[in-house]
């Protein structure tokens, strides 16, 4: 009897034993662990750009126009061709203005001939009058200037480049008549090329002359310029809330044509020495912004830290932590967003793909 009251009061002490044991680890199971991956935080340098779409243009673009009427007669240079400053372009007849300056001449011998005979028989013989002569005076004058005129139109019938460009267009061909304020050619000089682009007038404060930008054309994106603001407007337009900046292209640069497209990039905003975060590792809670730490608990198991921030500026993917965050700092960034506070963490190097499967 004293046997098998032994031999069951073992067994029922063993099964108690295991029941027990299989609590413990059913309990240890209910607690969750999320493997995520973490980023040391360290002060650095954070900047913020502004992207625009500028065009090519030229500082001399400018079209000629006739300042006499008449057909034209010829043209000296071809359409694309290179002229330099002074050189001729084109001839516009001149037969007409010729006749004019003729008979002008003839008219003003006239007058001059007629005011001299009168002032010399006014003052010498007293015959005539003082009216006479002064009105002989006022003829002559005006025949001389109406010569003049005609002298500078003669002159304004060939058409000369004022300054070195290339013969963008021919607006009238041989033949066709022109006539004054008619646009005649179109000249271009590549001397001084630029890149025109409009600025947000929210940062009129922070775009200024001398700033450097960054410009590039789809023709040859890895050959980025690094070139100065040469120009920052004063106004706004009023339409479209921009004002205006330009940047000088380099000299003699062949391979850029007038209305080309032109990638800018400018920078608005540099802060040194401060924590920056991926935005996706930020997340709105009720208390405010937070991001998650690796922490201890108790136990000395890694668990993850609720840290309440203050957002600063941002810039595509990433934010300036402007309190909350120091350097050290472990930043949990895959797995993150599996968080609550105090949640039981292992940190592993594993892909983001396979921590969400495990998670």
């Amino acid at each position: 009897m004293n046997k098998l009251y032994i031999i069951i009061t073992v067994l029922l002490a063993g099964l108690l034993t295991a029941c027990a044991q299989e609590q413990e680890v059913s309990q240890e199971e209910l607690i969750k662990t999320v493997n995520v991956q973490t980023e040391t935080l360290h002060a650095k340098t954070f900047e913020r750009f502004l992207r625009l779409v500028g065009t090519v243009e030229s500082l001399n673009d400018v079209n000629i126009s006739a300042e006499v009427s008449g057909r034209i007669e010829k043209y000296y240079a071809d359409k694309g061709s290179r002229v330099a400053k002074g050189e001729k372009i084109l001839k516009i007849d001149d037969s007409k203005l010729l006749q004019e300056k003729a008979r002008l001449e003839a008219q003003t011998e006239q007058a001059r001939e007629q005011y001299e005979r009168l002032q010399r028989v006014f003052e010498q013989d007293s015959i005539g009058s003082e009216i006479d002569v002064i009105n002989a005076k006022a003829a002559y004058r005006q025949s001389k200037s109406a010569l003049e005129s005609i002298k500078v139109d003669l002159q304004n019938t060939t058409v000369s480049a004022p300054f070195d460009a290339i013969l963008e267009d021919r607006m009238l061909e041989t033949g066709e008549m022109a006539s004054p304020g008619a646009p005649l050619v179109r000249l271009i000089g590549r001397e001084q090329l630029t890149v025109s682009a409009g600025v947000p007038s929210r940062f009129s404060d922070v775009v200024n002359i001398g700033d450097q930008a960054e410009v590039w054309f789809d023709f040859q994106s890895s050959d980025t310029l690094n070139i100065p603001i040469t120009y920052v407007a004063e106004s706004i337009d009023p339409q479209a809330r921009t004002f205006e900046i330009e940047i000088a292209l380099p000299a003699n640069a062949e391979k850029y044509k007038i209305d080309m497209i032109a990638n800018v990039k400018l920078k608005t905003l540099q802060r040194d020495s401060v924590i920056v975060v991926g935005e996706e590792y930020v997340f709105q809670k009720e208390q405010g912004f937070v991001v998650y730490t690796v922490g201890e608990n108790d136990q000395g198991n890694s668990v993850a830290r609720e840290q309440i921030v203050k957002l600063g500026p941002s810039y595509e993917n990433n934010i300036v932590i402007e309190e909350g965050l120091t350097s050290g700092q472990q930043l949990i960034t895959v797995g993150s967003s599996f968080l609550q506070n105090d949640t039981r963490v292992e940190v592993v190097e594993s892909r983001s793909e396979e921590i969400a499967q495990s998670n």
